[in-house]
């Protein structure tokens, strides 16, 4: 009987909590983070600020549930998309696309990401990269190393012979140059730069030049 009591319990408290955390996404994309106030998020979301300190206990603690959320998204898009392909070339071009697509539909999660980023010092001295990583998360983020398939490219036969770790960092690094763009350039074409890197980084992997 007790059970039965505690689980809509439970799913009300998590689509709180997620309400907020999205509410707070929005709150900071929009006037920066020194500006976005735990005030400022309560009422965006329609309930007191006692009410969102219950769920985070404090704003550091909502920073990272922020991060994590944005990790899981993520995820949740590139990690289906790699599992979808057979090859090694298509799990590259997968992973390329799918990460770009992210970046491109979540906008104001990426103007959040960088003020936050930009303004906040954790509290408990960790560094902004080490927030939101829980150990599911952690070992989950393994699907965005673009190593693993570049490697796996090569040991079977698939890629030719190129140095793996610079053209990993690479990769991740024309991926990630984008978000500037988007954040400068709403109107840009992210989707299109995709299918320029796809085909910039086959030729790189086919002949390793």
């Amino acid at each position: 009987m007790g059970s039965k009591d505690e689980r809509p319990e439970s799913f009300t408290r998590t689509a709180r909590k997620a309400q907020i955390v999205a509410c707070a996404i929005e709150v900071i994309a929009e006037v920066g983070y020194p500006q976005a106030s735990i005030r400022k998020i309560a009422d965006r979301v329609g309930i007191a600020m006692s009410a969102v300190l219950y769920h985070f206990g404090s704003k550091d603690n909502l920073v990272d549930a922020i991060v994590e959320h944005m990790y899981r998204t993520m995820l949740a898009l590139v990690a289906p998309a790699l599992d979808a392909e057979t090859t090694a070339t298509g799990k590259l071009n997968a992973y390329i696309r799918s990460c770009i697509e992210y970046f491109g539909t979540h906008r104001a999660a990426l103007l959040a990401l960088t003020s936050t980023a930009t303004n906040f010092a954790p509290g408990d001295g960790r560094r902004f990269d080490e927030l939101g990583l829980s150990p599911e998360v952690a070992e989950q983020l393994t699907v965005l190393d673009p190593m693993a398939i570049l490697a796996a490219g090569q040991r079977n036969g698939e890629f030719g012979d190129f140095p793996l770790e610079s053209t990993a960092m690479a990769v991740r690094g024309a991926v990630n140059s984008v978000v500037e763009k988007i954040l400068r350039e709403p109107g840009y074409d992210a989707r299109g730069y995709g299918e320029d890197l796809v085909e910039i980084f086959g030729r790189v992997v086919s002949s390793g030049q």
